[in-house]
């Protein structure tokens, strides 16, 4: 069903607007009226980074819900049609394992045909970083994520523009995590600077071209020379968190997830944008261009701009929910909407028994994933486990 109709009517009005707990969330879905799935989130305890829902056997629908009068929306309403009939170009198979039985954790979209894949064989026997070609269909080792034995497990894995960045906490020594890049063209990971003290309460890090620059749990944000060196506060940032370079605001993975975000920093020239809430809305969060949260149990989204909150499908928690690349929104409903085109789809697999698992990515992730059924699109491989992978990146304009 193509939504933009309904997009199309956020426009300003006279007076504009200026990783909820997993707990919280499952509840708030239980409350919507003619509910008729159950839905539960987690977070896998082997991959704290990532986001995960599991289904039980079924497909979600629409709940059924009462239309507002002044603003019809099909949103709230109607099914939408499966996200490879949407985005089919967008949408792909690939394997669940790599050739040594490690697994793939999908991290991001490195383009339009490249994925970012983490392979995990063991704890004992290490991961590593590759990328896999949709169009060729074929996967190349980038490089090892070293010293496995010393450190826990990866976290925060980010893409940059000549880096791949990640941090992990060091065993061997005391309240110290260790930040380490590999170039994304592949080669010999390095360490860029080990952190100890308050700096080190990481709760979301980017890569630039020279430096890295994370936030943390209590609020600020921190930078190193991606060469090495010290770790200094970044002036003026006392209380924000690190969204996705170079924006930041109020609300951090720590903060009480049903306060609203206040203000939007753009880091690169400073300007603090202040943000207020329209009536009812909780759990507010911004881009630069939309705004979403909740209003009277359904998840909203409007222009940040200005703009009059329109309901969509199922419900918003920013443990789990986000704006990904200032245009993508998915719901618990298990939907994706293109705001700037606005279609939505529906994710995960359709018919499938048991349970499945949506992993949301890492991080700043362009990339939502999901268990295939057996021997789907067809068995390439026998009856080698695949994963369907929607490529944010590959929605066309």
């Amino acid at each position: 069903m193509d939504l933009k109709p309904i997009f199309d009517t956020l426009v300003p009005e006279e007076q504009p607007p200026s990783r909820v707990d997993v707990k919280g969330a499952i509840q708030a879905g239980r409350r919507l009226r003619h509910r008729r799935r159950a839905l539960a989130v987690l977070v896998p305890a082997a991959a704290a980074a990532a986001t995960a829902l599991v289904l039980a056997t079924g497909s979600l629908t629409a709940p059924g819900r009462q239309d507002v009068a002044t603003t019809p929306s099909p949103t709230r309403t109607d099914a939408l049609r499966p996200v490879a009939e949407v985005w089919p170009s967008a949408v792909t198979t690939i394997p669940a394992m790599a050739a040594d039985g490690s697994t793939y954790w999908p991290v991001t979209a490195m383009s339009a045909t490249e994925l970012l894949l983490r392979a995990d064989k063991s704890p004992q026997e290490g991961h590593r970083l590759e990328v896999y070609d949709t169009a060729r269909r074929k996967a190349t080792v980038l490089g090892e994520i070293p010293n496995v034995r010393d450190y826990s497990f990866p976290q925060g894995v980010e893409l940059g523009p000549t880096y791949i960045l990640w941090w992990a906490t060091v065993l061997n020594a005391r309240d110290a995590v260790d930040l380490w890049v590999l170039p994304r063209s592949g080669g010999t990971a390095a360490r860029v600077a080990r952190i100890s003290g308050p700096p080190m309460s990481i709760d979301r890090i980017g890569v630039l071209r020279d430096r890295v620059v994370w936030s943390v749990k209590e609020g600020g944000l921190y930078s190193v020379p991606i060469t090495g060196g010290t770790a200094r506060a970044m002036p003026g940032t006392d209380g924000l968190h690190l969204v996705s370079w170079p924006w930041a605001a109020d609300t951090g993975q720590a903060i009480d997830h049903q306060a609203n975000q206040r203000v939007l920093v753009n880091l690169e020239t400073g300007k603090r944008t202040p943000l207020r809430a329209p009536q009812g809305v909780k759990q507010m969060r911004c881009s630069p261009t939309w705004c979403m949260g909740m209003q009277d149990e359904h998840a909203v989204v409007w222009r940040r701009d200005g703009g009059r909150p329109q309901p969509l499908r199922g419900t918003f928690s920013p443990t789990f929910s986000q704006i990904r690349g200032d245009r993508f929104v998915n719901t618990t409903g298990l939907d994706v909407y293109d705001l700037t085109t606005g279609q939505g789809a529906e994710i995960g697999p359709k018919a499938m028994k048991g349970v499945v698992t949506i992993s949301m990515g890492l991080s700043s992730s362009l990339v939502i994933s999901w268990d295939a059924p057996p021997c789907a699109n067809p068995c390439r491989q026998g009856k080698a486990p695949e994963l369907v992978v929607l490529n944010l990146a590959a929605v066309p304009d």
